[in-house]
């Protein structure tokens, strides 16, 4: 495939996404009772990317603890409006959700997204304080791509040699557990940075950086417990089995949950639609999953 057909790729793949994204939530409210939303707070200097979102549910009089939510889409789709209803969602489940924008391929590059996710990050440190946020009951979680980059992320959280290749200095904060949702895994394998992968991971010298890519070699049992689901008929499902068993091998604290079946078949980051009841089951199920690591 050619660079220019890669491109052309990513246009129709932003086309058809956001086209049915718009008709799953068309109609959904943007504020729900119990939860207040601040939008548009700015993490960093681009103003129209490095901006998020808070969610925070109003019951709580207490520190709250905190998800912060990777959007997924490729690397090069997606913004935080996708992920609103979904992340308000969450807030209604007790937790404060950062849902934030990031650069998107082809115009950046690979870690440049990664840098964004480290910002966000930073901002949640700095920030604790102005919204109650409990920076020792931190959680992520990732889809698709964003699946990709809360492993990655949380990695290098918890991996100093690895964190080092980039550079990052570590936030102050504690992620207790992560959830990785229908996500690509072994970035370093040729047949994962296929199609708009190369977008982002191809650098502009034709070269992959492929020892940032190894990131399942840096992982190890300093990692958070991961929640790594998958569904009957998602077209990534056979990668979750993978990372399961990998993690099986290396003693990683983990759970592997699929969700739909034949009769009652789900597919690729079906979680996200906040009309489905097998979707509010795995809400529950990666919100229960998260509330067994509080530090209380």
């Amino acid at each position: 495939m050619t660079y220019e057909e890669v491109l052309q790729q990513i246009e129709q793949m932003r086309t058809q996404s956001k086209a049915n994204d718009d008709k799953r939530d068309a109609g959904l409210p943007l504020q729900i009772p119990g939860v207040k939303r601040i939008d548009d707070l700015s993490y960093g200097p681009d103003p129209k990317w490095h901006l998020l979102d808070l969610y925070l549910p109003e019951d709580i009089n207490e520190k709250i603890p905190v998800i912060i939510s990777i959007h997924g889409g490729g690397w090069c789709y997606g913004t935080k409006e996708t992920y609103q209803f979904y992340g308000m969602g969450l807030a209604k489940r007790g937790f404060a959700v950062v849902n934030f924008n990031y650069r998107l391929a082809p115009e950046v590059k690979f870690p440049k997204e990664l840098d964004d996710i480290n910002a966000v990050f930073h901002w949640v440190v700095q920030n604790a304080i102005n919204y109650n946020l409990d920076l020792d009951n931190v959680f992520v979680v990732g889809d698709s791509a964003g699946g990709q980059m809360a492993q990655q992320y949380v990695t290098i959280l918890s991996n100093p040699a690895y964190r080092a290749l980039f550079g990052y200095e570590r936030p102050e904060l504690t992620v207790r557990a992560t959830a990785l949702n229908c996500g690509v895994y072994f970035i370093d394998q040729s047949e994962n940075q296929a199609g708009v992968g190369e977008a982002y991971f191809k650098q502009d010298d034709g070269s992959y950086p492929l020892e940032k890519l190894e990131v399942e070699k840096y992982m190890n049992q300093d990692m958070p417990p991961l929640f790594v689901m998958t569904s009957s008929h998602d077209f990534l499902h056979d990668a979750a089995f993978r990372l399961d068993g990998y993690l099986l091998a290396k003693g990683i604290d983990h759970e592997l949950h699929v969700y739909g079946d034949e009769k009652n078949p789900r597919y690729h980051v079906f979680h996200v639609n906040q009309r489905d009841g097998i979707a509010s089951l795995c809400n529950d199920d990666e919100v229960a999953f998260f509330k067994r690591y509080l530090n209380k």
